[in-house]
């Protein structure tokens, strides 16, 4: 008897699970905040923490790490050159070792990774001059495993 009462709950619970996946629940869908027409906040819900936009142009480096130095291009351990306002987003791999990439003037880092995977970071690149890009990981900016980040 139980068995049987154990499974008429069962299927009852699928069926209600299954009309609601197949007819969707209009509520979900609403988000008090965006306009799904305009995409835009609505009035009177101004944030109180706004995202500036960029201002500058989109640079992407796709960078590799071996042997205690960054590649790009076949060209170890590269001036990284930017504008100030761009946007900057850094695809970063390891090909050896056990490393990140890591900018501390603009608060930016990938995460470590090993060999074979990869990682990015994005950041606008705010202020100009020239900072040092780096790994993070034991000794590697020590023994080598940094460059400019140069900012015109």
């Amino acid at each position: 008897m139980n068995k049987i009462f154990i499974a008429v709950i069962l299927i009852l619970v699928v069926i209600i699970g299954g009309f609601y996946f197949l007819n969707g629940d209009s509520t979900l869908d609403y988000n008090p905040i965006f306009d799904s027409d305009k995409d835009a906040l609505k009035p009177g819900m101004e944030t109180t923490d706004p995202v500036p936009a960029p201002t500058g142009n989109a640079r992407t480096f796709v960078i590799d790490s071996s042997h205690l130095r960054f590649y790009m291009n076949g060209v170890e351990n590269p001036d990284l050159v930017v504008n100030e306002g761009d946007h900057v987003r850094i695809e970063f791999s390891s090909s050896e070792g056990f490393h990140d990439w890591k900018i501390d003037d603009f608060t930016a880092a990938t995460e470590k990774v090993n060999p074979g995977n990869s990682t990015f970071v994005e950041f606008i690149a705010d202020k100009k001059g020239t900072f040092e890009y780096y790994c993070s990981v034991g000794q590697h900016r020590t023994n080598g495993m940094k460059g400019k980040f140069i900012v015109q």
